[in-house]
């Protein structure tokens, strides 16, 4: 009697059974990952737009808290330490306390209240309709208006194919998210 046999039936894969489970799993990985890349900008571009619209109304509400004017302003305080209104707000923002609602941020008069850092590489801010780079700055008054209407855009970089998202103040400075407002600048 041989002795392969008495062994039973071999354990483990085939060769051909191994080679079909690669060609699944490199199918289902060049199917998903190209969504999964657009998912996670679309993500990333909700959360950044997020921690802007949470700029906003954290100035708008301590303008009224403080009952003094409350600014946010375009800064790379974040990378540099200088708190100086300059820039674009792409680079990073901060809010202070703005006695004489200028675009200076007075040593021993106002106060930084926080810092921002800027937007990851590739993700732009710009106005409405995609010419130019959000820059201007933003008073709130001790009521908490603001004055100034306008509408900042927020894209991904072009490749991701994520939908644009706007921060939409009106002239009350009441900001509110909106989708599909905008173009995004193609190059």
């Amino acid at each position: 009697m041989d002795r392969t046999s008495l062994r039973g039936p071999a354990k483990g894969f085939t060769l051909v059974e191994m080679m079909i489970v690669l060609v699944v799993l490199a199918t289902l990985l060049s199917v998903g990952l190209p969504m999964m890349r657009g998912q996670l900008a679309t993500s990333r571009l909700q959360s950044e737009t997020s921690r802007f619209l949470g700029a906003i109304n954290l100035a708008r509400s301590e303008a009224v808290m403080r009952n003094q004017p409350v600014s946010l302003c375009p800064s790379a305080m974040a990378e540099t330490g200088v708190a100086q209104c300059s820039g674009i707000y792409a680079a990073g923002w901060i809010v202070f306390t703005n006695a004489d609602r200028d675009a200076v941020v007075d040593a021993g008069l106002d106060e930084v209240l926080q810092i921002f850092s800027g937007l990851p590489a590739g993700y732009q801010l710009t106005n409405r309709s995609g010419t130019r780079d959000a820059s201007r700055l933003i008073n709130y008054l001790p009521n908490g208006s603001s004055h100034s209407p306008r509408t900042f855009l927020f894209c991904a970089p072009p490749d991701s194919a994520a939908a644009p998202l706007s921060i939409v103040m009106n002239i009350v400075g009441r900001a509110r998210l909106a989708e599909g407002w905008g173009e995004c600048p193609t190059a």
